[in-house]
């Protein structure tokens, strides 16, 4: 049984990607923010018994963090997958001038930082060639950026791949793989910004489409940055 930690995993994309990976066999520790509802998760595990463990962590905040690893590591090095779906869309003003040291320091808490570091933190717990991977964005490529705007949520998924850059140069001589998956356009809260504009794809497209990419790169010994759809997007 292929085992996957998802951090952030109570709504939207995280918890239609534990959905699907429990559908498929896996087995799914799935984490929330406290004080955040979790009912749908915790129902995926009545769905499914025995399959599903949950936890609460928010990666902003880094002794949380380290203690959830810590508490995860001391279960040995049992997973395959670590997944980092955290993220925020950040201030809808999205301007880098504009934006206030508190909403520059938030985005990239919540979106590069935080993950980052508990990626690193994680990496106790995955079993030796594991993957670990991070929700990135087609925003978060530097090449594909012809249009400009969103400077703040660009900024903070760019940064998260240029770390994760760094963490497969180091990790990659042990065989591990390092996936930064972007999962298109779609129809979440934040995806629509609650419903203001228009998704380009459903959820249980999206997330069944990053789902293949996972079965089909883990282990693989590289680092990729694709969508769902399995199409390389420039870094």
């Amino acid at each position: 049984m292929k085992r996957i930690v998802i951090v952030g995993a109570e709504r939207g994309l995280g918890l239609g990607l534990a959905g699907q990976l429990l559908a498929r066999g896996w087995h799914v520790t799935g984490t929330a923010r406290a004080g955040t509802d979790d009912a749908a998760l915790r129902a995926l595990g009545q769905a499914h018994p025995g399959r599903l463990a949950t936890g609460m962590v928010d990666v902003t905040d880094a002794a949380e963090s380290r203690r959830f690893a810590e508490r995860l590591a001391a279960q040995g090095p049992l997973l395959d997958v670590a997944f980092l779906n955290a993220g925020i869309y950040g201030p809808l003003h999205q301007s880098a001038a504009d934006a206030s040291t508190e909403e520059w320091n938030t985005i990239f808490q919540t979106n590069a930082v935080g993950p980052f570091r508990l990626a690193r933190w994680l990496l106790p717990c995955l079993a030796p060639g594991g993957t670990v991977a991070f929700m990135s964005s087609h925003r978060a490529s530097i090449a594909g950026n012809l249009e400009g705007g969103l400077e703040l949520y660009r900024a903070s998924k760019a940064a998260a791949n240029m770390l994760s850059r760094g963490l497969y140069a180091e990790l990659a001589p042990l065989g591990a793989t390092v996936l930064n998956i972007h999962p298109g356009w779609a129809a979440t809260a934040m995806g629509t910004l609650d419903g203001t504009v228009a998704a380009e794809t459903d959820v249980d497209t999206s997330v069944r489409g990053v789902a293949d990419q996972l079965e089909r790169h883990m282990g693989s010994g590289r680092q990729l940055f694709l969508d769902y759809r399995g199409e390389p997007l420039p870094w």
